[in-house]
């Protein structure tokens, strides 16, 4: 199919490029110049969705005939976002707060048709506790060996992160790591994109 549309993800996540690159579909990953704020009204749902038609909408206009793949995840904890750490003392830090406790995500996707002039929106939701019995050692030897500074969440779940957790609810657990892959190819279908190439 010659005539089907470009797929381009605007993310330079590692771990989203990952992700879309199983399913051996053409992609082509994008830097969006777009500036992040996580200043929110208390929605977390609401902010992923925003962040992520920003990422997709800011590169819109350099493709004619091209689906546009935005997303973004928010981490949820005590009415507040939990952004990447940057540093290890602050990855810990959070491990520390969140121990024995629940937070939420919400991973907010968001596709673009820039022939049809189209719009899909997905959310995942999902809730995640770590074990209450991890000690401050066993934190901190995780976070030496995972370096989770670039994770919300202070958490890798697709490495030895795994073993934080006490629980892992989520309906798509490709969306924990960071692309809803359910909603993607339920997204890419309803435009009669070839997933079977």
């Amino acid at each position: 199919m010659n005539d089907a549309p470009e797929l381009i993800l605007a993310s330079t996540s590692p771990y989203r490029q990952e992700l879309l690159a199983r399913l051996g579909l053409k992609f082509r990953a994008l830097a969006p110049r777009f500036e992040e704020t996580h200043e929110h009204n208390g929605d977390p749902a609401a902010l992923a969705l925003e962040l992520a038609r920003g990422k997709a909408m800011s590169v819109a206009e350099d493709f004619s005939n091209a689906i546009l793949i935005g997303c973004d995840q928010v981490v949820w904890f005590e009415g507040r976002v939990l952004g990447k750490p940057g540093s290890k003392e602050r990855a810990f830090e959070e491990l520390l707060a969140l121990r024995g406790r629940t937070h939420e995500f919400y991973m907010g996707l968001f596709l673009y048709h820039t022939e049809k002039k189209a719009a899909q929106e997905f959310m995942v939701k999902g809730s995640a506790k770590l074990r209450a019995d991890l000690s401050d050692n066993e934190l901190a030897r995780y976070v030496e060996i995972d370096n989770p500074i670039d994770c919300a969440g202070s958490a890798k779940t697709e490495g030895v992160g795994l073993m934080l957790f006490d629980r892992l609810d989520c309906e798509d657990w490709t969306a924990i790591v960071g692309l809803p892959i359910i909603a993607l190819t339920t997204g890419l279908r309803n435009w009669g994109y070839p997933l079977f190439q």
